[in-house]
This record gives C-alpha cells, structure tokens and sequence, in this order.
C-alpha cells in the first residue's frame, strides 16, 4: 500500500478525561486489528479472545473511571455540595450491579 496517504481522523472531546478514554479506544482497537494480523494460522480467534477480554475490560474500567471523572468535575465547578461516600471494606459484599435478568 506505499504511496497511497494515510487517511485521518478528527475527534473532538469535551475535556481530559474524554480525550484519554478516545486514545485509550484507538489504541485498543488498533492493537486488536494488528493482533489479528499477525497471529499464526489457527490461533487469530484465541488469540484477539485473549486481548479483547484483558484489554477490553481495562479500556471499560479506564472510560468509566473517566466518564465519573468528568461528572465530579461538573459538580465540583457548578459548586455542588460535598457529600461523603460510605467506605467498601474487602469483607464487605458488593452490592448487584445489574439490572433484572
């Protein structure tokens, strides 16, 4: 493919946080692209498996940690008021996280 440009790409993002977790998902989606080339014959489906449950579930932690992140900031500019969250201890159990099944 030499000789052909390399097509860009714009993205705008409403601050810091958003414009990390944008990277963070190019990066995740270029890594798996690039994975599923290179992996020998036979080994392509286990091997984008592998990046994509290890990979995916750090790039869902980092944009949600991003996304509230960017929610406490609003809050904290618009002067909202302060309120303190109940600790976790390790012996504590969570909590369902999930809606009806």
């Amino acid at each position: 493919m030499k000789g052909l440009p390399m097509p860009t790409l714009t993205i705008e993002y409403r601050d810091e946080n958003e414009r990390v977790a944008l990277e963070q998902a190019i990066a995740y989606v270029s890594d798996l692209r690039q994975l599923a080339l290179d992996a020998p014959a036979g080994t392509v489906l286990d091997a984008c498996e592998g990046l994509a449950l290890d990979n995916g579930r750090a790039l869902l932690r980092s944009t949600l940690a991003a996304a509230l992140h960017s929610r406490v900031a609003l809050a904290e500019q618009k002067g909202g008021t302060l309120a303190l969250a109940p600790r976790r201890t390790p012996d504590t159990p969570r909590g369902r996280t999930r809606g009806p099944s």
